[in-house]
């Protein structure tokens, strides 16, 4: 194991345990964001991942790390279905965004590595496929289409928020 997976674990298990230690709660001590959204932090470990990385242990990944915060979500494999499909939908966005020139092989999609407008564009459209299957999925039926995009919203705006701030304050560099 290289010092570069390492860095992705570490990072990987620190948003998981701000997730559902943090976040959980704040959501369920909210009547309000209870009622009309969430703030989730922990796709961000899919859309950190190496660019290069196989679509299939992108998938994997993200397969497990739902089931994971599932467990602790009490809900059973909502969070597991929308990040496998954030996680698929990864590489047909990152073909889709892809520069004239390709990507390298050490690029990683930071804003120091691609560019703000780029990591922008790459996060809201990852994150819009998560958020809108995640509240299809719980709510389970378009008679609440309203619902569901409400919470859509609020919930992607809140989120790419947390996200977008973490990227400019932490500025990870790899």
């Amino acid at each position: 194991m290289n010092r570069e997976t390492l860095r992705h674990i570490i990072r990987g298990m620190l948003f998981l345990i701000v997730q559902v230690l943090i976040l959980k709660r704040i959501s369920s001590g909210s009547q309000w964001l209870w009622l009309n959204g969430e703030i989730f932090i922990y796709p961000i470990i899919v859309l950190l991942l190496p660019i290069r990385l196989s679509r299939h242990y992108v998938t994997l990944i993200s397969f497990c790390l739902g089931l994971f915060i599932d467990m602790f979500y009490d809900t059973v494999g909502i969070h597991a279905f929308a990040l496998t499909a954030m996680g698929y939908a990864r590489g047909i966005i990152l073909s889709y965004l892809e520069p004239r020139g390709g990507y390298q092989l050490t690029m990683s999609p930071t804003r120091h590595s691609m560019g703000i407008n780029w990591l922008l564009a790459y996060t809201s459209l990852l994150f819009i496929v998560y958020v809108f299957l995640y509240f299809t999925v719980e709510i389970f039926t378009f008679v609440y289409v309203g619902k569901i995009l409400v919470k859509t919203i609020i919930t992607f705006l809140l989120s790419m928020m947390t996200i977008m701030g973490y990227h400019m304050l932490f500025n990870p560099r790899r």
